[in-house]
């Protein structure tokens, strides 16, 4: 009896059959035998998938050489998709030395491991943009914050060491409720050793009855102005202050605050 791998593969295989036309009688009446909504659409992902992988692929070359006819169709479709290759090609490569080592592989059972290699590259290729230009900077993503949330907040830091209680330029906070997101500018932060003590936000919200919500763990690492997401580990209901306290690498659930460089208050 088949484990349900091997089942899923040779259903793979069939709908690659069937995008190449070369299923035999036999074959023909198997695939039948499979729901046809099911197996539309698994025909569908084939050819997609094909066409994805085709990029990642060129350096495999399968046993028989592909019908020039689907050739062209699959670099027609696959034109425009994974646009950096290299971004998946370590993730699937195993799975086809794995599948045609020390033996000849058919062109339909090519297509059907290339189809479920791709299946990775596919799962890929949500996460990671096909162009890296794509991926905003915090900086542009605070941008983006600034000029759509209705709800913005912002606020200036201040220091907490009297020497520099009149420094004006150390950055600001600007935070939307709606969107449960914000960002810090900071200027003037020493750079910290990770290794030793880190950075880490707290957002003191007086609706709840908790202690003050962890903003998250950040490093400064370079001079001039540092663009940083908050990652507050709770829901914020009403903000009324922000402020950055030095703790051991990792953070901790609950401050002392003894080291407290910088703070930023809203209208109480």
């Amino acid at each position: 009896m088949k484990t349900i791998g091997e089942q899923e593969m040779r259903a793979q295989e069939l709908a690659a059959g069937w995008v190449l036309g070369d299923l035999s009688e036999a074959e023909l009446l198997e695939f039948k035998s499979y729901d046809s909504s099911d197996f539309n659409k698994m025909v569908e992902r084939t050819e997609e998938a094909a066409s994805r992988a085709w990029l990642t692929f060129q350096e495999f070359q399968p046993s028989e050489s592909m019908p020039a006819a689907l050739t062209e169709r699959i670099r027609a479709t696959s034109k425009g998709f994974l646009q950096q290759p290299g971004l998946v090609t370590e993730a699937v490569q195993p799975t086809l030395e794995l599948a045609t080592q020390g033996r000849a592989v058919s062109l339909r059972e090519s297509l059907a491991w290339l189809c479920a290699a791709a299946a990775i590259a596919l799962t890929l290729c949500v996460v990671l943009p096909s162009n890296p230009k794509q991926i905003m900077t915090a900086s542009q993503q605070r941008e983006a914050l600034i000029a759509n949330a209705e709800d913005l907040t912002r606020v200036r830091w201040s220091s907490t060491d009297p020497a520099k209680a009149d420094e004006k330029d150390l950055g600001e906070v600007v935070w939307s409720n709606r969107q449960q997101k914000g960002f810090m500018t900071i200027r003037g932060l020493p750079k910290n050793d990770s290794s030793k003590e880190q950075y880490q936000l707290w957002i003191i919200d007086p609706s709840r009855d908790d202690e003050p919500i962890d903003g998250g763990v950040f490093d400064i690492s370079a001079d001039g102005e540092s663009v940083i997401p908050i990652n507050a580990k709770l829901e914020v209901g009403n903000p009324k202050v922000f402020a950055v306290t030095v703790e051991k690498p990792g953070g901790v659930v609950v401050s002392d605050q003894k080291r407290l460089p910088l703070i930023a208050k809203l209208d109480i």
